[in-house]
């Protein structure tokens, strides 16, 4: 127990900090971005896959038998 400005017993009050990110709330913005991240990663991905595609104008280097 601690004692106040005038000499009473008390408990401590578990305090947070005014600018504690630690919270729930920071967990699920970050998880929120990473996974945002993620899917602009593989949006883009097929986006340059079908880019490839529609622009396959390279001669064929194989070799063909015929």
């Amino acid at each position: 127990m601690q004692r106040d400005g005038n000499g009473r017993e008390r408990a401590p009050v578990p305090r947070a900090a005014a600018n504690d990110n630690g919270g729930p709330e920071a967990r699920i913005d970050a998880a929120v971005m990473r996974l945002a991240r993620l899917l602009g990663r593989q949006i883009a991905r097929e986006q340059f896959r079908q880019q490839e595609a529609a622009n396959d104008n390279a001669p064929d280097t194989e070799a063909h038998d015929g």
